[in-house]
């Protein structure tokens, strides 16, 4: 009984697989095989992957459910280690190892007919691109991860080199939505069937044959160019082939009439051709056709020729170039057009990264929109009627005033144009600085450009290097006298110079001898741009932005220094200040004689104006301090201060930045600043500098100090730019700040 067994066992593990079975693999866990019971198709292949004390036999279902050995006469076996089974026929296998059934060491194998009907289709007549829905019936298990395929045979009816058209995730029957491929040749032999991933099998096909036709290929090739003027037309051919009919259409509509190959279009439009053959059809992309007026009103650049404006072919129109009266746009992408000449436009579109440059006197009669892109004037104005507006302008688009050339506006004021009205100007293409214009008063023209620089006589002379915003605003009227303006300025961060004092600063204008200031100090308003007005302006000339400094001398009104809350305040107040430039804050221990300077404090007063100041130290120890003001004036000479003296008690200590000294410092002269700082009592401190986006820049210092002096920290600031920052101070879970000046 034994020797039958193996024999079948042997002719079973030779047995020559299905083109499409699956193998399956059962091991061994411990005294268990894994997994116990798998279901499977006919023609599939079980590996028993098992340990060499191990073996696997098929028994009876009695034996096997008894727990015993016994091999079922005519059945299968493996030895120990393993071995390959095929499995021919359905059936339920039940077999164990033999020296260990006793323990629980079985398993069964079930194996199922599995087979796919595809079932008949909708219609049997299709064209190459159609989609198709395919039918099929499933009978047996499939397993999870199972795809089913729908193939197409060739014209002949033939699967030796099927082509997949569809597919379809799933276990059960079904339909797939599949799609004949556009390169199918015409033939009416073909079939189509679906076969299955797991298990493999291969289904019967559709069971008639289907007829596929090609789509023919429809595009249009114009015999000329397609864009003209009026009057002109353009030969539109179709693609050519026997048997083949046309339908012609514009803008989708049929045009009567039109079935030949060919179309001699003379309109407007996009033109589309369908072409058919054997049933099957297609349509071509459409083909614009542009007829241009002979004298249009917007015009459109395109540099189709070169950069002239006044070149025909570089419009969108092929038979004019703008006239007075007409519509400008300037598109991106392109080279803009050179040559501008004197010319009045209804309408000028900028929409172009390199902008425009003009080299004559250009009027808008209606609007500038300004989208993207700069307008430069270099020596020629560019003027806005009455009526004109300007719209878009911005810090990426605005008009450049790099020479003589001016901004006009025209009738601004009563009778005219109220509120406030843009003149969106820059120096330059990188910095935009507009200013805001409202006339009260009797309606006049205005002109604005604006330049780099702020001159010590206002139009010549020197450039200023500190203390004011880098521009110079020149404002005037067409007829001068009898306007009252409210004007406001826009700068940029990066436009002020060192040591300028944007919480106390103020607009002056050059009344052709000294820059006056137009108002009190104040701060500016914004931030990141920032703004400063002033109102009541009747005088025009060129307007500036500065601070407190002014030159000398200073009359002082009071004088103190006073320990107030563990600290020396000092507090002064000024009669009059006439070309100050600052004061140098000094102090020296009362046993000395060598003065040291804290910090430099620029001018707040105006020109011959009062002003307050305050400053707050804290001595580096106990005992008498004396303390004075050095009043510098801005031709370098220098005045010194009645001299005060205080008696501070260290024990009254607060967490302090004390000192920070040159200030402002300069990168170009000596880049190194001294800081002095306390703190109320030991412990770990850190000195870290942030600029004005509260960014961390630097670390200055980290580690421990002693609250019994005062700690000095030299820094290089040769890696900053020039621009303000803050100095923060922390001590535990406290901090104090204070603003410092880095210069060029």
């Amino acid at each position: 009984m034994n020797i039958c067994i193996r024999i079948l066992a042997v002719a079973m593990l030779f047995a020559a697989p299905s083109l499409f079975a699956t193998t399956h693999t059962v091991s061994n866990s411990g005294l268990a095989f894994s997994p116990s019971s798998i279901t499977i198709s006919v023609g599939d292949t079980v590996v028993f992957s098992i340990s060499s004390s191990h073996d696997a036999v098929e028994v009876s279902q009695s034996t096997w459910s008894a727990g015993g050995n016994t091999p079922l006469s005519g059945g299968w076996s493996v030895g120990f280690g393993g071995g390959t089974v095929v499995f021919t026929a359905p059936a339920t296998h039940y077999y164990v190892c033999t020296p260990h059934a006793s323990l629980g060491m079985k398993g069964t194998i079930t194996v199922e007919q599995t087979s796919i009907t595809t079932g008949t289709l909708a219609q049997s007549s299709f064209c190459s691109g159609d989609g198709v829905t395919v039918p099929f019936t499933a009978t047996g298990t499939f397993q999870n991860g199972n795809v089913y395929t729908a193939q197409l045979s060739d014209a002949a009816g033939g699967f030796a080199s099927p082509v997949a058209i569809g597919t379809l995730s799933s276990t059960t029957s079904g339909q797939i939505n599949a799609t004949i491929p556009a390169n199918t040749p015409s033939g009416s032999g073909y079939r189509v069937r679906v076969i299955s991933s797991l298990p493999a099998v291969t289904g019967s096909d559709n069971g008639s044959d289907l007829a596929i036709a090609q789509i023919p290929t429809a595009s249009i090739s114009p015999a000329g160019p397609t864009t003209f003027c009026e009057g002109g037309s353009v030969v539109l051919n179709a693609t050519m082939g026997p048997g083949l009919t046309y339908v012609w259409r514009r803008n989708s509509t049929v045009i009567p009439g039109a079935g030949a190959s060919s179309y001699t279009a003379s309109e407007s439009g996009l033109y589309a051709v369908e072409i058919s053959s054997g049933g099957c059809s297609s349509t071509s992309s459409p083909r614009p056709v542009t007829v241009l007026p002979g004298n249009p009103t917007t015009l459109t650049w395109t540099a189709g020729v070169d950069t002239d404006w006044g070149t025909v072919g570089n419009w969108n129109s092929q038979c004019a170039v703008p006239t007075a009266g007409d519509t400008v746009i300037i598109p991106g992408s392109l080279q803009p057009p050179t040559g501008i000449p004197t010319l009045s436009l209804a309408r000028l579109v900028v929409n172009n990264a390199a902008g425009i440059t003009l080299t004559s006197d250009l009027e808008i009669t209606g609007s500038l929109v300004l989208t993207n892109g700069n307008v430069t004037l270099g020596s020629a104005s560019l003027s806005l009627s009455g009526s004109a507006s300007i719209s878009g302008a911005g810090a990426s688009s605005f008009i450049v005033t790099d020479g003589s050339g001016e901004l006009r506006q025209a009738s601004l004021g009563s009778g005219g144009r109220t509120g406030a009205v843009l003149f969106p100007v820059g120096s330059n293409g990188l910095s935009y600085t507009p200013v805001l214009v409202q006339n009260s008063a009797t309606a006049d023209e205005f002109r604005v450009r604006v330049s780099d620089d702020v001159l010590t006589d206002g139009g010549s002379g020197f450039p200023l290097s500190t203390n004011v915003v880098d521009k110079t605003w020149f404002i005037s009227e067409a007829s001068p006298g009898g306007s009252s303006a409210d004007l406001t300025f826009q700068w940029n961060g990066s436009d002020e110079l060192p040591a300028f004092t944007r919480a106390s600063c103020w607009i002056a204008h050059h009344d052709g001898m000294q820059w006056l200031p137009l108002q009190s100090l104040g701060a500016a308003t914004g931030g990141m741009p920032y703004q400063r007005s002033v109102s009541g302006v009747s005088s025009f000339s060129p307007f500036a932005i500065g601070d407190a400094s002014s030159p000398l001398p200073v009359e002082y009104r009071t004088l103190a220094a006073d320990v107030i809350d563990g600290s020396v305040m000092l507090r002064w107040e000024t009669e009059s200040e006439t070309g100050n430039a600052g004061f140098d804050i000094q102090r020296r221990s009362g046993t000395a004689h060598v003065w040291n300077t804290l910090h430099y404090l620029s001018s707040r007063a105006a020109d011959g104006g009062s002003a307050r100041y305050t400053f707050v130290d804290l001595p580096p120890a106990g005992g008498e301090w004396v303390y004075r003001l050095r009043q510098i004036d801005h031709d370098g000479s220098e005045e010194y201060s009645p001299e005060l003296r205080v008696n501070f008690n260290a024990a009254a200590r607060a967490l302090a930045i004390t000192s920070m000294y040159p200030q402002p410092v300069s990168q170009s002269a000596a880049p190194v600043t001294e800081v002095s700082f306390s703190t109320p009592d030991d412990g770990a401190a850190t000195l870290d500098v942030f600029n004005l986006l509260g960014q961390q820049v630097m670390t200055v210092f980290s580690g421990s100090v002693r609250a019994a002096g005062q700690t000095v920290v030299r820094f290089n600031t040769a890696d900053l730019p020039p621009g303000v920052y803050i100095m923060r101070l922390g001590h535990g879970n406290n901090f104090t700040h204070r603003r410092f000046v880095i210069s060029r």
